[in-house]
C-alpha cells in the first residue's frame, strides 16, 4: 500500500504546486504549449497528410 501513498503524495503537491501559481503564469504557460502543438493532421497521421499537401501545392503554383 505504500506505492498508493507515494502517487496519492506525488500529486497532491503537484495540484498545490499549481494552485499556488499566480493565474498569469498558468495561463502564458498553456498559451506557449498551444503555439507548440503542430497541426492536427500532422499528429494523427504523421509526415504524409503534409507532404501531400506540399506536393499539391507546388503543382497549383505552376
Amino acid at each position: 500500500m505504500a506505492a498508493g501513498n507515494d502517487v496519492v503524495k506525488y500529486l497532491t503537491q503537484k495540484v498545490v504546486k499549481y494552485l499556488d501559481e499566480p493565474k498569469s503564469v498558468r495561463k502564458e504557460r498553456k498559451r506557449t504549449r498551444k503555439n507548440e502543438k503542430e497541426p492536427l493532421l500532422t499528429y494523427l497521421f504523421g509526415v504524409l497528410p503534409m507532404s501531400l499537401g506540399l506536393m499539391f501545392r507546388k503543382r497549383r503554383k505552376r
